[in-house]
C-alpha cells in the first residue's frame, strides 16, 4: 500500500461534534484537509441531528467513512446504571452500520476509565468511583471488539490553548463558577494531590495524529487488531504508547497540584476584575474530604436552599479526583497547562462578565420563595 495515500486526509465522521473535544476536532481536522461531517444529539451549526443509540443513523452520514472518531459521550457522573449505558455503550454499538471494513474508529475515552482497580477491564460496577466510568469503560470495550478502534483517553479537559475557546464551559469551569457565585465555599480535595488536565486542542491533535497514522479497520495496514484484554489494553499501537496500550494523554510529573490549580485560577479571575475596577475575591480554601463530611456539610445542610444543595451534589463528584496522588499512566505527554489555564479563565470571564464581577453570596440562607 501507498503510505503517502495511506497518509492523505479522507473521510471524517466526528460524533458528539458539538461537545468540547468534537468541536475542537471537527476545525482542525477541516483545516488539515480532511472532510469532516460531524453529528450530535442534537444537531447545530455545521452537525447533523442524531440521537445514537435512540435512532438509526440519518442517510447523510452513510459514509464511506475513513475515519470515525466517536467523541459522543454524556459526562453524567452519576446516572442510573441503565441510563449511563444507554448514553455512553448503546452508542457505540449503533455506529455498526457506517464502520465499513476499512473504516478507521477512534473512540475518545477518559483517562479515569480504569477506575478503583485501575483496570478498564472490569464489569462490576463496584470497580468504580461512578456509573460514567463504569460505562465509559464498556464503552471502549464495545469499540474495540467490535471495530478494532484505537483508544484515545484525556483526563480533565479544558478550553483551547491560544484563546481559551471552547464549546461549553463545563467540567473545571463548574468549579470557578460555583465559588464565585457562593454555591460552594471551598474546595474539597488534597492541596498536594496532582489534578491532570489537557486542552482540547490538545486532545484534537492526538487524534488527528492517530487519523494521520492511516490504522484502517481490523484488517487495515497494520493487520488484524485482536479484542480488548480484561486489562482493558487494546491490541493497537497508539502514538504516544507503547505496544498494545491506549494513548492516555497528560502532563505527568508537570501536572499542577490541586493547591497551584486553584491560585492560578483565582488570581487569574482577580487580575481580570483588577483591570475592570472591581476588588479581588479570596481564593477558596481546600478542606479534605474528610473535613467536608464531618465537619462542614453535616453541620450547612439543614440551612443550604435546594440550588445550593444541587451544586454539592453535582460537585461532589469532582472530590475523587482532588484527592488521589495516584499516576494516570501517562503515555504522550502535552506541554503544561498553566499559561492556558489562564487563557481559559479569562476567556470563561469574558462571556461571563457580571458573574466574573460579582460578589459570592453567603453560603446558607433562606430558601428562595
Amino acid at each position: 500500500m501507498d503510505q503517502a495515500a495511506v497518509n492523505t486526509p479522507g473521510t471524517m465522521l466526528i460524533t458528539g461534534a458539538t461537545g468540547v473535544v468534537g468541536a475542537e476536532l471537527a476545525e482542525q481536522a477541516r483545516a488539515a484537509g480532511w472532510q469532516v461531517t460531524g453529528c450530535s444529539a442534537r444537531g447545530g451549526t455545521g452537525a447533523t441531528a442524531w440521537r445514537m443509540g435512540e435512532a438509526p443513523a440519518p442517510p447523510e452520514l452513510a459514509g464511506p467513512w475513513d475515519v470515525i472518531v466517536n467523541a459522543a459521550a454524556r459526562p453524567r457522573w452519576n446516572l442510573p446504571a441503565a441510563r449511563a449505558t444507554a448514553a455512553n455503550v448503546a452508542p457505540v454499538g449503533a455506529l455498526a452500520p457506517l464502520v465499513g471494513p476499512r473504516t478507521h474508529v477512534i473512540h475518545v475515552s477518559t483517562a479515569y476509565v480504569t477506575g478503583l482497580r485501575g483496570t478498564a477491564g472490569s464489569q462490576n460496577p463496584d470497580d468504580f468511583r461512578n456509573s460514567y466510568e463504569w460505562s465509559k469503560a464498556a464503552a471502549e470495550r464495545e469499540a474495540v471488539d467490535r471495530y478494532g478502534a484505537t483508544v484515545v483517553r484525556p483526563p480533565l479537559v479544558i478550553g483551547r490553548r491560544s484563546d481559551g475557546a471552547v464549546s461549553r464551559f463545563t467540567g473545571l469551569y463548574s468549579l470557578i463558577r460555583s465559588c464565585v457565585t457562593g454555591l460552594l465555599p471551598a474546595v474539597v480535595g488534597d492541596g498536594e494531590a496532582f489534578v491532570e488536565t489537557v486542552t482540547s486542542c490538545d486532545v484534537a491533535a492526538c487524534v488527528l495524529d492517530l487519523a494521520r497514522d492511516g490504522r484502517g479497520g481490523r484488517d487495515g495496514p497494520v493487520g488484524p487488531v485482536g479484542p480488548v484484554g480484561r486489562d482493558g489494553r487494546d491490541g493497537r499501537v497508539g502514538l504516544g504508547g507503547s505496544a498494545g496500550q491506549p494513548v492516555v494523554l497528560g502532563t505527568g510529573e508537570d501536572a499542577c497540584s490541586v493547591k497551584e490549580l486553584v491560585e492560578v485560577q483565582f488570581r487569574t479571575l482577580n487580575t481580570w476584575r483588577a483591570a475592570r475596577g472591581c476588588g479581588p475575591l479570596e481564593i477558596p480554601t481546600i478542606v479534605t474530604p474528610e473535613q467536608w463530611d464531618r465537619f462542614y456539610l453535616p453541620f450547612a445542610r439543614p440551612h443550604l436552599t435546594a440550588r445550593q444543595l444541587h451544586a454539592v451534589e453535582l460537585l461532589s463528584a469532582f472530590i475523587p479526583y482532588m484527592s488521589t496522588h495516584e499516576p494516570i499512566g501517562v503515555t504522550r505527554r502535552v506541554p503544561p497547562v498553566g499559561p492556558a489555564l489562564r487563557t481559559c479563565v479569562e476567556a470563561w470571564a469574558d462571556r461571563h462578565p457580571r458573574l466574573a464581577q460579582g460578589h459570592p453570596a453567603p453560603w446558607v440562607g433562606e430558601e428562595e420563595t
